[in-house]
Formats: C-alpha cells, sequence, structure tokens
C-alpha cells in the first residue's frame, strides 16, 4: 500500500510540471517519514522509506512515460491522416 501510495503522489506532482513541487513532495515524504521516527516509541523500519521513495519516482516514471506515448499516439494520428 505504501508503494501504491507513493506513485499516486509521483503521478499528481507529475500533473503540476513544476520542478518545485515534485522536489517539495520529495522532501515531504522524507521529513515525514523523519517525524514518524521521531514520535513512534517503537523500532521504525528504513524499509518501508525505500519503498515510499521507490514508489513515488516510479509514480514519476510512469507519468512521463504516459506522456512520451500520448505525444507519440498523436504524432503517428496525425501522420497517417
Amino acid at each position: 500500500m505504501i508503494i501504491l501510495t507513493a506513485a499516486a503522489l509521483g503521478i499528481s506532482a507529475g500533473q503540476t510540471r513544476s520542478a518545485a513541487v515534485i522536489a517539495l513532495v520529495a522532501a515531504l515524504i522524507g521529513m515525514t517519514f523523519v517525524l514518524a521516527a521521531i514520535t513512534s516509541p517503537g523500532p521504525v523500519s528504513i524499509l518501508a522509506f525505500v519503498y515510499a521513495v521507490l514508489g513515488f519516482n516510479g509514480g514519476l516514471m510512469l507519468f512521463v512515460l504516459g506522456l512520451y506515448a500520448n505525444h507519440r499516439l498523436r504524432r503517428a494520428a496525425r501522420v497517417s491522416h
């Protein structure tokens, strides 16, 4: 579930097409993990943080690949007519 949530954040941040927003969301993921680690009474799993970072980056990559596919399909449709 962490990966899916982080991927959704990556896709949503990518849709803004703002490098500042993408960097802010990435920083917020890290700050949230640090805050959770500080306030948690028990041990914190670094693996969950790694999953969140990988999910965020994966969501960004999916968004960029979707943009590329959309561009290719539009260009192919324009040329074939």
